[in-house]
């Protein structure tokens, strides 16, 4: 049971029994990683793809919008 806590402990970031220092947490690393970087590019251009065609809307902006007629 002594080997789950230390095991537990070291993987939650609480204090290291092996002497090593803690590395960063990873919300700090993953800036460095290309990954982030590609998928942050990806959904900027998602986004401004979106508000450039005015929420994909498929009628043109000068068309009125249909009117529902009730029954």
């Amino acid at each position: 049971m002594n080997e789950d806590l230390e095991r537990i402990r070291k993987h939650q970031g609480g204090p290291h029994t092996d002497g090593a220092s803690p590395r960063k947490p990873y919300w700090k690393r993953m800036h460095h990683t290309p990954f982030f970087w590609v998928a942050a590019f990806f959904i900027l251009l998602a986004m401004t793809i979106f508000v450039m065609t005015d929420g994909f809307l498929l009628r043109s902006r000068g068309q009125p919008a249909p009117a529902s007629r009730a029954p």
